[in-house]
This record gives structure tokens, C-alpha cells and sequence, in this order.
């Protein structure tokens, strides 16, 4: 039976809507991922002591407006050993999110013509009974002395951001902006590679850079105090990482619906997206294949959180016909494998476990163990087998190092076996528009990431940051297992004897140091110097490159193409 993803969602979103009990909460718009906001909440959790069970599991980093402003509020600050800088950060957090807060702070009062920046996060706002908006300029500009092909990189952003909810029940959000890029030479030589460009659908190549849109929009709907569903075009990130390999998120925004439920000590995600398969012909219909996921978190105590996963990708058909979403993975609660065994299908199944433990009010220890495949037997026998296909993460998170205030570090470690997420159909890869849902290096690598963050200051942030990567590049056609995309069955390497790093060796060195400096709220002054380099036991992998860059930003985050 054919089902589109769009009907299916839009029944649920009408029954969940009103046939629901009326005494729901007020709708909400999300954060953006990858903001300041997200390490202020892990600094303030971790120092607190004690795993939020009120409004948000930190582990999945969708964080609601509203249950952000709830969480500052309800703080306990007596109790924990704050600073300064501290306290203009949860005032940062109530600014922002200024519509939900019960306390007055970021308010101008005639604002600029008795219209403008009446709030200080709100370039216009209206709230009326049952309705509220919130209307932003978007700006990013950036230059760096990088070349690529000859030319200095650049980001020329412009755009705008609306957000705001009517009624009690439906919140809606939209991020529209037109952008030029002059990319950095390893983001060129990608683009040469893989004929995409992270974070970007399709891209017009210009003479001298590249023209595209960005957009980010979806729609949200409150079904009782316990559940709200969000229906749009947007990422999701599930880790506690740096990077995450059950769902990272340098790659565009997808269409998806994600139905969220807290409820006592439980956070349960459930997660149903169509992605696409770029189609270079002008005008070519793109391929799809689709995917579901269920993610668990559940806190045991007050300090230890521990999550379970389960995705499910598929795409039967051949050409750019498609029988559309199975609605057998619609089923929010049952095991996918056991569906998946029962329609005696060839869907690529994804499992995993991911924990976090606090303690001392200064660590948070964190990981990952992603298995995409793999036989305990061979697994004992370390033979090398090519179907042992998993991954593992481990990070330490130390805040307030040696009781410097607001100096914090992170350390993390990342390994992904040759193969991982490959299925033998290269149709349903865990990828979207050709970029890695997961980890940006895909497989078959080892990863080492450090990184200091040090606010001496209210407005200004320091973060230094080296990686350093070992991995197995394919060439010439080869496949010895990094590209999730491809299928196995064209594996180059013997069904046994497969190890990390086979193919064509590669090291990978990159360093950099940031400066940010916000001169209003959400305006940001920034300036970076970084070295990459990469060797490989073939010339043509090698490159090396160091840079400087300064650039500004108004109410968007800062791109990273740390890969």
C-alpha cells in the first residue's frame, strides 16, 4: 500500500490536535541546534548536580523555548556555586526565550520608533490574545584568507526568522536566508568529490562561488501536557558528543515528523523522515528513501541517564519510482527489527545504547555504542570479519577546571568500523542529499577531539579546539568500507582480515582557536585562526592549509566544516 508521509502526518497532527484534552500546554518553537545556549544548559545541569526530569532530557538536543525559560526560573542558584558570568548567561537564556520567561529582563521600553527592538531578542514582536510573533533579521558574513581554486572563502548570509504560536495549541517557525559561498579548500575539494556541499541542498556553481537557499521551517502541535509533534524541515542531533553516530547534523534539514513524550523519568522520541538522494539532471525528480527511529532516555537516579535507538532505513524500488513509507514503522512502540524480520525484508536496521553520568557537580562522563551489524562469534574470533560493522564513542566533560571559573574542557574519542551503516542496498544508506547522517567522516576511522572553552568575560567566549583522525580513503572506484553510501557487495577488501584505516591511509590534523564576541544580544563579532592538514599514503589526499578568518553574525550560529 502506498502512503505518503505527508498524509500520514497530517491525520495524526489533526487527530492529535483536537481530539485531544483541552488543558494542554501553551505551543512552543525550538532553539536552533549548535548554539551557545546548548553548552550554558550542559554547564548549568552538570553544576546543579541533579538530571532535569521537568523539561528536556539534555541527550536529545531539541530544547523547547518554553521549557528552557521554565528551567531557568524554576533554578535553584542557592544551592549551586554560580558566577558572574554564570548568572548573565541564564539571563542570556531568559532574553532569548523572552515570551515564555516570568521574569522581566531584555525589555526596551520605546524600543528604536516605539516599534523596533522592544525586546532586546526581537527585532519585532507582536503578543496579542492567542497569537505571538517574533520576527529577526539573519546576517553572517565571513571572510578568511583559506583559498580554494584562487579565491579567498567566503559566506555572504541574508535572511530572516520568524517564529511565534496561535492559540494554545499550534507553534510555527521559519528561517529563510540566500546565500553566496566561496568554500574553504578541503569544502572545495569535497564538493569536487562528492558533488554536494554540507549543509546546503542543491547548490548553483557560479564562476567564482556558489549560490543557494536556506530554509528551515516546520510547524509544532501541543497533544497533551506530556507529548507535542513537530512536522517540517529540520535536523535532529541525539548524543552528548561533540559528534554523535546516532544522528548528527552536518547535512541539510529534511522532511520529517518528530513526536516527543516526557513523562517521570522518560524522554521517548519517536522520529519519521523522508530523505533524498540528489538527482543532477535539471529538473529530475529526486529519489527518496525513508527512515524511522525510537529513541529512548531514561534517568536512573538523579545523575545517570541511559538511552536505547532503534532506526530503520528503507527504499524498495528501483529508478526514481518509490512505493512511498511503509506504514507498518509507523507503529510508535514496537521493536523495528521484529517488524522488519516479519515483512522478510532486506531494511537496513541500526541499534544502539547511550549513557551519560554526572557526578561531582564538575564531570560528565558520556558515550555511544552504535551497532549496524555483527556476529558474536566473529566478534570473539577478531578475525576481522567485514560484517562486524559498529561504532563507540566515550567523552569526559570537566567544567570549572581547577576551580577556574568558566574554563571548561571536553575529550573525546570516536571509532567507526570499515563498513559501518553499509547496506547491500545503496538506495536506503542512513544519508541525506549525499551527506552522512551520522559521523561527517562516515567509517573505518579513529577520531581524537579536544576542546577548551573559556568565557573570562560576560560577552566574550574563547574555544580552542584540535582534532586529530585516522581513517582509510577509498580511490578509483575502491570501496574499503569509509562511505556509508555505497553498498557492500562491492566491497575491495576480502570478506575477513578488515581493520580500521585499510585503504589508502590518511591522517588528519586540524586545530583551530575562536574568538566570539557578542556586542548585542545574538551579534557576534567573530575571529578564528586554524591549521588543517591531511597525509595519506597517496599525494592526492594531501593538503595542507592554515587560516585566518573574522566575520560577524546576527541571530545565527557559527558554521563548522570540522571534517
Amino acid at each position: 500500500m502506498k502512503v505518503s508521509i505527508v498524509k500520514v502526518v497530517f491525520i495524526t497532527i489533526m487527530l492529535g490536535i483536537f481530539g485531544s484534552n483541552q488543558n494542554v500546554l501553551a505551543q512552543h518553537t525550538y532553539i536552533p541546534n549548535g548554539g551557545i545556549s546548548q553548552h550554558i544548559l550542559d554547564r548549568l545541569e552538570i553544576k546543579s548536580g541533579e538530571l532535569n526530569n521537568d523539561y528536556f532530557q539534555s541527550t536529545g538536543k531539541s530544547y523547547r523555548r518554553k521549557a528552557i525559560a521554565n528551567y531557568i526560573d524554576s533554578f535553584k542558584v542557592g544551592k549551586v556555586g554560580l558566577s558572574s558570568v554564570d548568572y548573565f548567561n541564564m539571563d542570556y537564556l531568559i532574553t532569548d526565550n523572552f515570551e515564555w520567561s516570568k521574569r522581566e529582563i531584555g525589555s526596551n521600553k520605546r524600543g528604536i520608533f516605539n516599534t523596533f527592538y522592544k525586546k532586546k531578542a526581537a527585532f519585532y514582536n507582536a503578543a496579542v490574545t492567542d497569537f505571538n510573533l517574533v520576527v529577526n533579521p539573519v546576517l553572517y558574513y565571513q571572510v578568511s584568507t583559506d583559498k580554494w581554486n584562487g579565491r579567498n572563502a567566503l559566506i555572504n548570509n541574508r535572511g530572516v526568522e520568524i517564529r511565534g504560536n496561535v492559540g494554545d495549541k499550534i507553534g510555527f517557525y521559519t528561517s529563510v536566508s540566500d546565500e553566496i559561498l566561496k568554500p574553504h579548500s578541503w569544502v572545495g575539494d569535497y564538493y569536487i568529490r562528492d558533488t554536494t556541499l554540507l549543509y546546503t541542498n542543491f547548490v548553483k556553481p557560479y564562476d567564482t562561488y556558489f549560490g543557494y537557499f536556506l530554509s528551515n521551517a516546520y510547524v509544532t502541535g501541543s497533544i497533551n501536557k506530556y507529548m507535542d509533534l513537530q512536522f517540517g524541515h529540520f535536523r535532529n542531533f541525539i548524543g552528548d558528543g561533540y559528534r554523535s553516530f546516532i544522528m548528527g547534523d552536518m547535512h541539510p534539514e529534511y522532511l520529517n515528523m518528530r513526536l516527543n513524550t516526557r513523562i517521570w523519568k522518560m524522554n521517548y522520541t519517536n522520529i519519521w523522515a523522508e530523505l533524498r538522494e540528489p538527482n543532477f539532471r535539471s529538473y529530475g525528480v529526486q529519489r527518496r528513501h525513508y527512515m524511522a527511529t525510537h529513541h529512548l532516555g531514561l534517568n536512573l537516579g538523579k545523575n545517570f541517564n541511559i538511552g536505547i535507538f532503534e532506526t530503520i532505513l528503507f527504499q524498495r524500488d528501483s529508478g526514481h519510482a518509490s512505493s512511498g513509507f511503509d506504514p507498518n514503522y509507523l507503529n510508535p512502540i514496537i521493536f523495528y527489527k521484529s517488524i522488519e524480520n516479519g515483512l522478510n525484508s532486506t531494511d537496513k536496521a541500526i541499534l544502539g545504547i547511550n549513557y551519560k553520568y554526572n557526578f561531582l557537580k564538575r564531570f560528565s562522563l558520556y558515550g555511544q555504542v552504535v551497532i549496524s551489524e555483527f556476529k558474536l562469534e566473529e566478534l570473539v574470533n577478531n578475525r576481522g570479519w567485514m560484517h562486524n560493522k559498529y561504532a563507540i564513542q566515550t567523552g569526559l566533560k570537566y567544567i570549572d577546571v581547577c576551580g577556574v571559573k568558566n574554563l571548561d574542557i571536553q575529550g573525546e574519542f570516536n571509532m567507526a568500523r570499515p563498513f559501518h551503516y553499509t547496506s547491500y542496498n545503496a538506495a536506503q544508506s542512513f544519508s541525506n542529499f549525499r551527506q552522512f547522517l551520522g559521523h561527517p567522516l562516515g567509517a573505518n576511522f579513529y577520531e581524537s577531539i579536544g576542546i577548551v572553552r573559556y568565557q573570562p568575560t560576560n560577552r566574550l567566549n574563547i574555544m580552542a579546539k584540535l582534532i586529530l583522525a585516522k581513517y582509510g580513503n577509498d580511490t578509483n572506484g575502491s570501496n574499503f568500507g569509509k562511505d556509508p553510501r555505497l553498498s557492500y557487495r562491492t566491497h575491495s577488501s576480502p570478506l575477513f582480515g578488515n581493520y580500521i584505516g585499510q585503504g589508502v591511509l590518511t591522517t588528519l590534523v586540524m586545530t583551530d582557536l575562536t574568538l566570539s564576541y557578542m556586542a548585542y544580544h545574538n551579534l557576534f563579532f567573530d575571529l578564528k585562526m586554524g591549521y588543517r592538514r591531511t597525509q595519506a599514503s597517496l599525494s592526492q589526499f594531501n593538503l595542507e592549509t592554515s587560516y585566518f578568518t573574522c566575520g560577524i553574525r546576527l541571530n545565527i550560529n557559527q558554521r563548522n566544516y570540522d571534517f
